[in-house]
């Protein structure tokens, strides 16, 4: 087509018909300019899906990520919840404090000072926000949904006050009312009977004691309140996790 334009254009230049060759000339360029802008829909077109396919994969291993925290979450409120029905166990036998067990129970108790921590794997998001990444994900309000999943999953103070407890209060009382005693030091297999001055625990004096039934409640409250909010980031979790998976059927089809 272009060669069929040039013969004309030097047929009317060589018959001094300005008019024609300047309108097949003006067709030249419209010819151009049309070739022009189907290379760039062509362009456009193969990196819309390219970005596609770079959208489909993020969103794919932001579903799988998340679902590692569902499942950390999961298997966290299970432990939370068991050490602490042990717990409860080992605080009932103080029903009959004669029948105790010493060594046993201080065993038990060392349960007061563990936890179980949320930590979100966030590494597929962190990764995908520095990359700017996150800007291939064409849905806005999904986009948006999950910057605050993981924003509210990673706020430092979501078991900052558990460990915080843990550490700075219950520990304490824990080797105070629980460890200064013959038979604690007995659980780290050290025999200190005839060195310190220490008397052996004494249950009857133990239900009476306040600091002992402060770090009881202090564990029970912080632990039950890390586990709840725990349950609000699962729920979002899952909340998100499903309009994902809405979003990939769509993009997949």
């Amino acid at each position: 087509m272009i060669k069929f334009f040039r013969r004309l254009r030097k047929k009317s230049f060589v018959e001094n018909k300005f008019s024609k060759y300047l309108l097949y000339a003006i067709g030249e360029i419209v010819l151009v300019v049309i070739g022009i802008l189907i290379a760039l829909q062509i362009n456009n077109r193969s990196e819309f899906k390219k970005e596609r396919k770079q959208e489909i994969l993020l969103l794919s291993n932001l579903a799988n990520e998340i679902g590692l925290d569902i499942r950390q979450i999961e298997n966290n409120t299970k432990l939370s919840t068991e050490r602490l029905t042990r717990l409860d166990s080992a605080i009932h036998l103080l029903e009959n404090p004669t029948n105790i067990d010493k060594s046993s129970f201080i065993s038990k108790s060392f349960e007061f000072v563990f936890d179980n921590y949320f930590k979100s794997n966030s590494g597929i998001f962190d990764e995908a926000v520095s990359s700017g990444k996150m800007s291939y994900i064409q849905n806005e309000q999904l986009r948006q949904d999950i910057f605050d999943y993981y924003r509210n999953a990673n706020e430092s103070d979501n078991d900052g006050t558990t460990r915080q407890v843990t550490d700075e209060l219950i520990t304490p009382i824990f080797v105070e009312t629980l460890f200064m005693n013959p038979e604690g030091f007995a659980t780290l297999g050290m025999s200190v009977q005839n060195i310190a001055d220490l008397e052996s625990i004494d249950f009857n004096v133990l239900k009476g004691n306040r600091d002992f039934w402060k770090m009881v409640l202090l564990k029970f409250g912080s632990n039950r309140e890390q586990m709840v909010r725990w349950e609000r980031i699962a729920l979002q979790a899952q909340d998100v996790k499903q309009q994902i998976n809405k979003e990939l059927s769509i993009l997949n089809n």
